[in-house]
């Protein structure tokens, strides 16, 4: 599949301060790409330097098959941005807005108005298109920058902490959109410091601490991989739960350790393959069984234990 981004040794510093330290990372085609980081992790300057607007220190930016510090120029027709923060005019209805947009990129009158509404539509704004953007909330000024970032018909989509200071409703919409846009085939970057976001949306992720790139994998095999260190847990909700059940369980092999909270037990384990086992264990010591559920660990999980120290 085609490098839609391609970083080399990319490097950017402030004064004693290194905000992205060589890094080397690749997008293809079609991904939805999760940049996972804590706040001044360097998330937002790698995407300055993805769009162009900032130069690095070192190292090369490559979009959609071009240098972006030498013939960017073609790159920035393909690509649309959403920022960590923006602006509006708050006098312009929603299509307006569009329109003015529309027109900076030298989309044709004729064609203005049909990509408009199909870009309102896309982000469910069709009730409100004639409301001026000052009375809209955060959420639909929102989805009204993520339609600007579109209007161009973009190849790839870069979003910067897309969902930030949203309530739970326009985080959820945000995030249903974006996953629209990635079935449809578009490229989309998402940089985020919510892991559970990162992990709703995207196919693969980097995690980035301190301007470096930790870790670069899909989710499903960092979780695989760091289950030996993060643990799988077994949680059994039991009724007439007793002491004999907690020891005839802790002595299993493929038992690591096991805690008690009212009536279920955590425990702890070396893998899935035991839960039969350990269920047998306790009704055969008399325990009755009310639920049965595995705990793989998630991305908050591995994200810590990847950043820790």
């Amino acid at each position: 599949m085609e490098r839609i981004i391609e970083t080399i040794d990319l490097t950017k510093v402030f004064g004693s301060i290194v905000a992205v330290d060589n890094l080397n990372l690749v997008v293809r085609e079609k991904e939805t790409f999760g940049f996972l980081g804590p706040n001044g992790a360097g998330k937002t300057t790698t995407i300055k330097m993805l769009t162009g607007f900032l130069k690095p220190t070192s190292g090369e930016v490559k979009v959609l098959g071009y240098d972006m510090f030498k013939n960017g120029k073609e790159a920035k027709e393909h690509i649309g941005l959403v920022p960590d923060q923006y602006g509006f005019y708050n006098e312009l209805t929603a299509v307006e807005h569009l329109n003015y947009y529309a027109a900076l990129y030298g989309i044709p009158k004729t064609e203005r108005r049909e990509r408009i509404n199909e870009m309102i539509d896309l982000v469910e704004l069709t009730e409100r298109k004639e409301s001026k953007v000052k009375e809209y909330s955060h959420g639909m000024r929102q989805r009204l920058v993520i339609a600007q970032a579109l209007i161009n018909k973009p190849k790839l989509l870069l979003l910067d902490e897309p969902t930030v200071g949203l309530d739970p409703r326009g985080s959820y919409m945000t995030r249903k959109l974006i996953k629209k846009l990635a079935v449809q085939g578009l490229t989309i970057f998402v940089s985020s410091h919510l892991l559970f976001e990162v992990e709703d949306m995207c196919t693969r992720v980097g995690i980035i601490n301190k301007g470096r790139l930790i870790r670069v994998d899909s989710i499903k095999r960092l979780s695989e991989e760091l289950r030996e260190k993060v643990g799988i847990y077994a949680l059994i909700e039991c009724v007439e739960l007793n002491n004999e059940i907690v020891d005839n369980v802790r002595n299993l092999k493929g038992v690591r350790d096991i805690s008690v909270d009212k009536n279920t037990l955590k425990i702890d384990i070396e893998s899935s393959g035991i839960i039969p086992e350990i269920s047998t264990a306790i009704m055969q010591s008399g325990g009755k069984i009310k639920k049965v559920n595995e705990h793989i660990p998630n991305l908050e999980e591995i994200f810590l234990k990847l950043t820790e120290g």
